[in-house]
């Protein structure tokens, strides 16, 4: 049988295919929009709904009473809720009370989640693997059980904490506004190390040994190879959890509201706590509504940094 590839003569060249015209690049260019854009609707549908609808309420002026007329909307009041939040003393020293308990919070998550982190690379393989299932048992539990352990713990009464110091049924723990921020705090970071520790013990295995003993070799101390060695490297995770970390802790509402039995003081309230107030216990839903609407705004400018860097860090890396 003869090959039909010995008919053409020697030295013809091949036939090229035909580059894609304009109007083929631009139908690939938009075709992995049109693949995903069933998914993004839904998306859209599912979570910019409720964000457009709680954007409009802030604008509002709707109460309990508002929820049964035949039109269900409240009186239109412009931003009448956001002048009188903004002129508010209360708002204020609620706001500047979050940020303080956030960054407490987020700080100590970090730098307890970092050291545990860096513990876990240098114990043997037993003992790590002993702390990493401790740790995910410690993140599985929900937080109203580990309020509500930590609301026995130190309970003025017989709570254990009280008994080894010696101040059984004389100090109690949430009556004092410092106390009391100091449980909530160390309640929430308790909650927070497992993911940090795990995440960042993750981001540590990807430092190549070598560098870190070239960086001995060369006479640095530890402190100088982790911050000129293993920074850098694991510096994009670091930014993922604190960036997280800063979004959790703003919005930190089960454990304050269950560890003062559903009706924390005053001096208690973040702003997610004095929304929920407002909104369920006054029917206040308009004002209500511009707190957490103010929070979101709060969160986006605290993180913006981050986010800033962390796209910096993966635009240099391409």
């Amino acid at each position: 049988m003869t090959d039909q590839s010995l008919t053409e003569p020697v030295g013809t060249p091949r036939r090229r295919l035909a580059a894609p015209g304009p109007k083929r690049r631009r139908q690939g260019r938009y075709a992995p929009y049109l693949l995903l854009s069933p998914a993004l609707i839904i998306v859209l549908a599912v979570f910019g709904l409720p964000l457009i609808m709680m954007l409009l309420l802030s604008f509002q002026n709707w109460s309990q009473v508002g929820q049964f007329t035949t039109t269900l909307q409240g009186a239109w009041t412009g931003f009448t809720n956001y002048s009188t939040l903004l002129s508010s003393g209360t708002f204020w020293s609620t706001t500047v009370r979050t940020i303080v308990v956030s960054v407490l919070m987020v700080g100590g998550s970090m730098l307890i989640g970092l050291l545990f982190a860096l513990l876990m690379r240098r114990i043997s393989s037993w003992a790590r693997y002993l702390m990493t299932f401790s740790l995910i048992l410690v993140w599985s539990i929900p937080a109203l059980v580990s309020t509500l352990v930590f609301q026995w713990m130190f309970n003025r009464q017989y709570g254990i904490i009280n008994d080894l110091l010696g101040y059984q049924n004389v100090h109690d723990w949430l009556t004092s506004e410092s106390s009391g921020w100091f449980i909530v705090i160390i309640l929430v970071v308790w909650g927070a190390v497992p993911m940090v520790t795990i995440m960042l013990y993750a981001a540590l295995t990807q430092v190549p040994k070598e560098l870190v003993e070239a960086a001995h070799i060369d006479g640095a101390n530890a402190w100088q190879t982790f911050r000129s060695v293993v920074e850098p490297i694991i510096r994009p995770v670091v930014l993922i959890m604190t960036s997280l970390s800063v979004f959790w802790d703003l919005q930190v509402f089960t454990q304050i509201f269950v560890l003062f039995n559903s009706q924390p003081a005053t001096q208690f309230y973040n702003l997610g706590v004095w929304s929920y107030v407002l909104g369920w216990q006054h029917q206040n839903y308009g004002t209500a509504t511009t707190i957490t609407v103010l929070t979101m705004l709060i969160m986006l400018v605290i993180t913006v940094p981050y986010i800033r860097q962390l796209l910096r860090i993966g635009g240099d890396s391409k």
